[in-house]
């Protein structure tokens, strides 16, 4: 836990870090950007990018092809179209998890993006 650190944004640094989390991977972006002290804060908000986008992007993309396979097989369309609710709510529930525990100052690691959101964070 670094809470005694300072952050560059002003605000404690598992608050800023929550906030990272607060708009997926769009806040993640500003953190990112704005944070220039804090690797905590820095390592959530490269997460949020990362790790939220990511799923984002995967679940806008099967939404998109579901839409797409409607004109060719309506129950591929159906199938893709319950894949891609799949994701949003593995989303929702990764959203939740990252912001609670960054909010309790837990350096927690979403699995295959914790380990590059680590990397991007120390750069």
């Amino acid at each position: 836990m670094t809470n005694s650190q300072t952050s560059s944004t002003g605000l404690a640094p598992n608050a800023a870090a929550a906030l990272a989390y607060l708009a997926w991977w769009v806040s993640g972006l500003l953190f990112f950007l704005i944070e220039r002290e804090n690797r905590f804060v820095k390592f959530h908000a490269a997460q949020a990018l990362v790790g939220l986008g990511a799923l984002w992007a995967l679940g806008l993309t099967m939404w998109a092809v579901a839409f797409a396979a409607i004109f060719v097989s309506a129950a591929a369309s159906t199938v893709l179209l319950y894949a891609a609710y799949a994701v949003w709510l593995a989303g929702i529930a990764a959203w939740a998890i990252c912001t609670v525990r960054a909010w309790k100052g837990d350096e927690f690691e979403l699995p295959i993006f914790g380990p590059i959101a680590r990397r991007l964070s120390n750069s």
